[in-house]
């Protein structure tokens, strides 16, 4: 029994100090991996805030650039049938929205979400409007339809998606 005592006497102490040993190692390194990893943040941020930022701007771009008043003033040729104007328009909306869906990526999934509402919005006011005016209608008769539907909105989906990105963009930089 005397051996026993002996052997726990140098056991204990060996295996209390192993375990304060291994925690406060367990502990250092820890504390590195979580400096390391904010240290790549940190420079993570670095490289991709340019590419944030300009994708900001270009979700700006798009929406300024899918508002259909400008988008009539940019495709209306002159002898040009409302269906021509229509199928114009919503050529312009889809292209311009394609050529910007990788911006997804860099903003928030309710900020992508109303930039695809104004898209399907904008869409659906064009073809809205084309029902409202007779198959033979020329471009300033669809042309006013269109405003006027648009005028007529409860909510402008195009502005509100403008409205969200900025917001976005000011808590974000």
């Amino acid at each position: 029994m005397e051996e026993f005592a002996q052997m726990l006497m140098y056991t204990v102490p060996s295996v209390i100090v192993g375990a304060v040993a291994y925690l406060l190692a367990k502990k250092f390194i820890d504390r590195e991996n979580h400096r390391i990893s904010l240290e790549f943040r940190k420079e993570n941020q670095k490289l991709s805030a340019p590419l944030v930022m300009q994708s900001y701007e270009r979700l700006v771009l798009l929406l300024e650039r899918t508002q259909i008043p400008g988008i009539i003033s940019r495709a209306q040729r002159h002898g040009m049938s409302a269906r021509l104007m229509q199928n114009e328009i919503t050529t312009t909306i889809r292209s311009e929205f394609e050529h910007n869906i990788t911006q997804q990526l860099y903003v928030s999934k309710n900020t992508w979400e109303f930039v695809k509402k104004s898209r399907d919005e904008s869409i659906k006011l064009v073809n809205m409007a084309a029902t409202k005016v007779s198959d033979s209608a020329n471009v300033i008769q669809y042309s006013r339809e269109l405003l006027t539907l648009l005028a007529a909105q409860e909510t402008d989906w195009n502005q509100k998606a403008l409205d969200v990105v900025k917001a976005e963009f000011r808590k974000s930089f």
